[in-house]
């Protein structure tokens, strides 16, 4: 178990850090001409395709298997509708973004006008095709579908997107790395020292010492990494990847969204009555058993870096 574990961590966290950095190395050239690309179509490829496309398919998949666990619960959420309305709204701030740099147009109200258009067609599929029939419970679990695989993924992207080229990326493989990690802590503090259960009900597993090894894991990552990025030039707009406090609250903010997102995943599964949402991943489960921390974190480290840091 612990060996499927670890080849499935360790491969899938390379595939994200391989597109990551190729998304940063290509956000800094000024130009593609090696490609024989356009201008237009260069700016589509340089910022961030790659992240946008690798979050998009882990939207797809995850509202697949939120879909199935409503259904194990006897709800009836839209099924295409569901997949297409949250891909819209991780792909919002990329196109957005893009649009506006070929100089056509940029708008960030986008998102609720998304979730709205995705709230009115709901009400008009539960009319045409089941009339009265578990109304509130249809569109309830349909929007929340939406929202919570796309609209928190879709704060992934609009970090990497609002940031911009390499700072970006950079920065969304910082936060996201944090994040793993606070996971990696929690699990091997768990493993050697943990006594004491956190939530037995929910998380047999988890205990208090896990929990703390994680934040303390993802305290030490997050300045580590920070004076590195310093060290290295890599973040030139922000002044506070030099200050450990600052980094070291990041990594504590980090922390507990990521143990906030596992939880949640966990309620949704035990709700469903199942271990993990699919057996897509060995060793580890579905893509919710992967993605429920980075979902909640996404918004926070989206504030930190575009809201927040800029005033410090």
């Amino acid at each position: 178990m612990l060996r499927n574990r670890l080849i499935s961590g360790f491969s899938l966290a390379g595939v994200v850090m391989v597109l990551l950095v190729l998304d940063a190395v290509l956000g800094h050239a000024p130009s593609l001409p090696l490609l024989g690309l356009d201008p237009p179509l260069s700016t589509w490829l340089r910022h961030g395709l790659f992240p946008t496309v690798l979050v998009t398919v882990l939207t797809a998949l995850l509202t697949r298997e939120l879909i199935h666990l409503a259904h194990l619960q006897g709800y009836r959420p839209l099924r295409f509708e569901s997949q297409f309305f949250a891909i819209g709204l991780v792909l919002g701030p990329y196109l957005s973004y893009n649009l506006k740099e070929n100089g056509l147009f940029y708008d960030e109200s986008w998102s609720g006008l998304w979730l709205t258009i995705a709230l009115a067609y709901a009400f008009v599929m539960q009319a045409v095709r089941r009339g009265t029939e578990g109304v509130m419970i249809n569109l309830a679990t349909t929007m929340f579908i939406i929202f919570y695989a796309g609209g928190l993924g879709g704060y992934l992207t609009k970090l990497r997107m609002e940031v911009g080229g390499s700072q970006g990326a950079v920065l969304l493989l910082y936060s996201m790395f944090v994040v793993k990690m606070t996971d990696v802590g929690a699990y091997f503090t768990g493993r050697l020292l943990g006594r004491n259960k956190f939530i037995p009900w929910l998380s047999p597993k988890k205990t208090w010492e896990g929990v703390i090894g994680g934040v303390v894991v993802a305290g030490l990552t997050s300045v580590g990494l920070g004076h590195l990025a310093s060290g290295y030039d890599w973040l030139p707009g922000y002044a506070l990847v030099g200050h450990t406090w600052y980094l070291l609250g990041f990594g504590v903010v980090m922390a507990t969204f990521s143990i906030a997102g596992d939880l949640a995943g966990s309620l949704l599964k035990r709700d469903a009555a199942v271990k993990d949402s699919s057996q897509m991943i060995p060793g580890m489960g579905g893509v919710l058993d992967i993605f429920d921390s980075p979902l909640l974190a996404a918004p926070a480290a989206w504030f930190f870096w575009t809201r927040l840091a800029p005033l410090l």
